[in-house]
């Protein structure tokens, strides 16, 4: 009985495991970064391209950056660019921290940890 028990028992780990690292995917951290534009924003979402240019995961963080600029506009030097801390919280990302480019939190957000992911930056 305990043969048949193990396998069993393994797969169901390795099964949990598995969807745990569906989560991990800049398509999900997007999902949750542009959910958080549309309802705490403000900004007209229809006016702008919004593209998530690099992502990030350590441990049930998720860091992200996210470039912002006028729609039909090639030239994506003429937006401005975020950079987002999410956590994954009862199996989907939550924004927690919002900073601007250089890393700088924005109001009411609290300081952004550096990313230690990206060349340069120290914790």
């Amino acid at each position: 009985m305990v043969s048949r028990l193990l396998p069993s028992c393994l797969t169901f780990v390795l099964f949990l495991a598995a969807c745990g690292n569906d989560l991990k995917t800049k398509e999900k951290v997007q999902a949750a970064i542009l959910d958080r534009l549309q309802n705490h924003s403000g900004l007209d979402l229809k006016s702008m391209d919004v593209a998530t240019t690099d992502v990030s995961f350590e441990n049930n963080l998720a860091y992200a950056t996210v470039a912002f600029h006028p729609k039909g506009d090639p030239n994506l030097k003429s937006g401005m660019s975020m950079k987002y801390t999410l956590e994954m919280q009862d199996g989907k990302w939550i924004v927690t921290k919002v900073g601007d480019s250089g890393g700088h939190a924005m109001p009411n957000q609290g300081a952004i940890p550096a990313n230690p992911h990206t060349p340069g930056t120290t914790q």
